[in-house]
């Protein structure tokens, strides 16, 4: 853990001042919720199909700011939260310091155990931590969860399954040994984000849950066929079809 117990200095730098740095002030207001996709032509889909009105500046995070869009007939807005745990933190971080409260995350994980199918959406209801980033915000932290409430939501208005996951930072040190492992700590799966996102929402204070869609199924020997990449188009446009659902909910 990189979090001290007897640190009580500030950081450098904060969203907030990011958000109101010297060169540029920031205007934007948004609604309390927000849906943050960590996966690619789902914000291009919401705004082919929706109403969705880009906000006149782009998302002020720290790595990498971007478009971002309103729906305001549903009180929402939403925006592509990055890759990785460091961008999805500083994504949460500066969406809390706009004002959002509710933090639907959507995205895609790879399955490594039999009983989840291909193009499955489960909504997790822990991730263990294999990344970085959350370790700099708790002393000590081996698992992080959503906010009960919106898990409750999610699981009862999709009908959709329950399931531990494991995010981590290292896409190439995924190995059979260590598949069985997680397998063995009950998780199914594994992606690059959810936890950060359960971690940093619940030390802000903010609501947050995900939804995410088995893109593709992990062999458990190297004796079965290898890896093979199976997220389709219709497959992300129904995913945000469904986030959309949960999202309405949230008012």
């Amino acid at each position: 853990m990189w979090r001290f117990i007897d640190d009580n200095t500030l950081p450098i730098i904060t969203a907030k001042d990011q958000v109101n740095s010297a060169h540029r002030e920031c205007r934007l207001q948004l609604p309390k919720t927000a849906v943050v996709f960590f996966m690619s032509k789902c914000t291009d889909y919401l705004c082919e199909n929706y109403q969705a009105k880009e906000l006149s500046e782009p998302f002020p995070r720290f790595l990498n700011r971007c478009p971002i869009w309103e729906i305001n007939k549903y009180q929402l807005c939403f925006l592509d939260g990055g890759r990785g745990a460091p961008q999805a933190c500083d994504t949460v971080e500066t969406l809390a310091a706009l004002g959002v409260k509710n933090i639907l995350a959507v995205g895609m994980f790879g399955a490594f155990d039999p009983q989840v199918k291909l193009g499955e959406v489960i909504t997790p209801e822990k991730a263990f931590i294999e990344e970085g980033t959350s370790l700099h915000y708790y002393e000590s932290i081996d698992f992080s969860k959503p906010d009960n409430d919106l898990l409750q939501i999610c699981s009862s208005m999709l009908q959709i399954n329950t399931y531990p996951i494991v995010s981590t930072d290292a896409v190439y040190r995924q190995t059979f040994y260590k598949e069985q492992l997680w397998r063995n700590k009950g998780a199914v799966g594994v992606d690059m984000e959810t936890s950060a996102v359960f971690s940093v929402s619940r030390y802000l204070g903010l609501k947050a849950a995900a939804i995410l869609m088995a893109s593709d199924i992990h062999p458990t020997s190297p004796d079965e066929p290898k890896w093979d990449w199976n997220m389709t188009k219709d497959m992300r446009f129904a995913l945000a079809e469904k986030s959309l659902d949960i999202a309405k909910q949230l008012l």
